[in-house]
C-alpha cells in the first residue's frame, strides 16, 4: 500500500493529532515515516529582530525546526510508534509557498501519501489566515490524508491550556 509517509510537523494539537494517524498507519503499512516541519522565515525574521545576518536566520529557522522534530518523535516513542526521520525545510514566504516546499520535497523523496492537520476554521478566520491545508491541497499531486480537529479535541486542549 504505502511505502513512505510524510507526516507535515509544526507543534500544534491538531498536526500532533495528524502526526499520530500517519505514525500508526506507518507502523501498520510497514512503511517509511518522515516528519517535515517547513519553517516560515519571514515570520521567523520579524520575531527575531535581533539577527543580522541570514546565515544566522537560517541556522535559527533549522535549530527551532529541529526542536519541533525531536519533541514530535519523542511524543510517537512513548506512544510506542515509530518515530520516524525528519526533515527541515525553509519558505521566505506562507501558505502557498510553505506548501509548495512540503510538496517539492515529497515529491523528491517519492512519498506515497502526505499526513497533515488542519484547524477546520471557515469563513472569515479562514480568509485572514489562509490554510496550509488547503494550498497543500490545491497543489498535490500525491494522495493526502488532512486530519481536522474536532470541536470536542479543541476543547480539550483550550481547557489544558495554562492561563497566561
Amino acid at each position: 500500500m504505502y511505502r513512505h509517509i510524510i507526516a507535515a510537523v509544526d507543534g500544534s494539537h491538531n498536526a500532533d493529532k495528524a502526526l499520530r494517524h500517519a505514525a500508526g498507519l506507518a507502523a501498520h503499512c510497514g512503511a517509511r515515516l518522515t516528519l517535515v516541519h517547513i519553517a516560515n522565515l519571514h515570520d521567523l525574521a520579524e520575531e527575531e529582530v535581533g539577527l543580522l545576518g541570514t546565515h544566522a536566520l537560517h541556522e535559527r529557522a533549522r535549530h527551532h525546526g529541529l526542536d519541533i522534530l525531536e519533541r514530535a518523535r519523542q511524543g510517537l516513542v512513548k506512544q510506542g510508534l515509530p518515530g520516524g526521520e525528519g526533515h527541515v525545510g525553509e519558505s521566505w514566504e506562507g501558505g502557498k509557498a510553505m506548501a509548495r516546499v512540503l510538496l517539492d520535497y515529497g515529491t523528491s523523496h517519492g512519498a506515497d501519501l502526505i499526513v497533515l492537520g488542519t484547524h477546520g476554521r471557515g469563513g472569515l478566520s479562514h480568509l485572514l489566515l489562509g490554510s496550509f491545508a488547503e494550498n497543500v491541497l490545491h497543489q498535490a499531486r500525491c494522495p493526502l490524508l488532512v486530519v481536522r480537529e474536532s470541536g470536542e479535541d479543541a476543547a480539550q486542549h483550550l481547557a489544558r491550556a495554562p492561563t497566561l
